[in-house]
């Protein structure tokens, strides 16, 4: 933390009460990489029109798919009739081909066909094949996918959860093994973390296992910096927040929070505590930390020393239950005073039974229909 605190305050400046600091200005403070894993799938370099037609995709789209070389018309027209005859729709065609425009130059008996059997060999469904092809092109396109399919299904534990986590990232499976995943992997277990906390982050964040293994030691070490540790419950969150977005993101987070009054060791204990609040708009950080001080009262010490309350909804959590708690006080109907934090924090059932039922009288059946209607958006 005090190499955090050291990086920081030399930009701070020391007769200001309000700290004005651009996510440029921040990006500069920690020693971590601010450049992109580059990863990109294969541009394509050909126009095919009439081919394309087949799957009701106008001449004006199919002539954007390619800018400098043409295809065979012949390749491609068997490659989109190789899908349609495997059972996939005109639409599912049209997506695929949009996402990945090379599997009109792949060679259907040597590499299409093969392939597709292969999956199947490897016990995918046809409809999961759709899936998993819709979602990760590569799987077609890469001759040594087995291992990987395999390495992944072993760790996730099933093909609905590798589906689901090719979904979220469409290069969890063209990643290196060598190179990335497996260091990753090796890495992440190295730090205490189960294979379970594994599991979770490559379902909430597996763009995480696609960045290099250089990338991964510096957040990892971002992460200690800024006071979590690796046997921490919280740190395989923290570190899906921080490889989950962008540099430039996560320190304007700091920024945001500075000039509303938090201090450096404020926001790292909010760091500690609840990361995800990091993943939150700069916009609705604004809008919560305006409702709280200037609308519900609260002081700026109390949503310090309980960040937590930046989590939750404004519309359907925050507004509602603070004009329901502000009813019932104004009008004396409570038996003791409920501080904010506490009713905000009460599950929905528990909060209608404790509060909602006590706007029994004609005057408030408005307020309580309003209620309703907002947590039911």
């Amino acid at each position: 933390m005090f190499l955090v605190q050291k990086r920081l305050f030399c930009y701070l400046p020391s007769n200001k009460s309000t700290i004005h600091l651009s996510s440029y200005q921040l990006c500069g403070l920690f020693n971590f990489s601010t450049a992109k894993d580059q990863s990109s799938e294969h541009s394509s370099n050909f126009i095919v029109v009439d081919s394309l037609h087949s799957c009701e995709l106008s001449s004006e789209k199919a002539a954007k798919k390619a800018k400098y070389h043409t295809c065979h018309k012949n390749s491609s027209s068997l490659s989109i009739e190789f899908f349609k005859q495997s059972g996939w729709s005109d639409a599912q065609v049209m997506k695929l081909i949009r996402k990945s425009p090379l599997l009109l130059r792949t060679k259907v008996e040597t590499a299409l066909k093969p392939r597709m059997r292969s999956l199947k060999d490897m016990g995918f469904s046809d409809t999961e094949i759709v899936q998993l092809v819709s979602s990760c092109p590569s799987v077609l396109l890469l001759r040594d996918i087995q291992p990987k399919i395999d390495f992944w299904r072993s760790l996730l534990g099933s093909n609905e959860r590798l589906l689901n986590a090719s979904r979220r990232n469409m290069f969890l499976l063209g990643s290196s093994m060598d190179r990335k995943i497996e260091p990753n992997v090796s890495l992440l277990r190295e730090c205490g973390i189960s294979d379970k906390r594994i599991v979770y982050m490559v379902m909430t964040t597996p763009a995480i296992m696609g960045r290099s293994n250089k990338y991964m030691k510096e957040a990892i070490k971002l992460v200690k910096e800024l006071g979590v540790p690796c046997n921490c419950r919280m740190f395989p969150y923290a570190l899906s927040m921080v490889t989950g977005m962008s540099r430039s993101r996560f320190y304007d987070t700091f920024a945001t929070l500075m000039n509303f009054g938090f201090s450096l060791q404020d926001i790292i204990a909010a760091f500690r505590k609840h990361p995800t609040i990091w993943y939150l708009s700069k916009k609705n950080i604004c809008d919560k930390m305006t409702f709280l001080l200037k609308e519900a009262g609260c002081e700026l010490t109390y949503i310090i020393s309980h960040p937590v309350i930046l989590a939750y909804s404004l519309e359907k959590r925050l507004k509602p239950r603070y004009a329901i708690l502000n009813f019932l006080e104004q009008n004396k109907l409570l038996d003791k005073v409920y501080s904010l934090m506490s009713v905000i924090m009460l599950s929905e059932k528990k909060f209608q039974n404790k509060f909602l039922f006590l706007l029994r009288e004609e005057k408030s059946i408005a307020l309580y229909d309003s209620y309703l209607k907002s947590v039911a958006q």
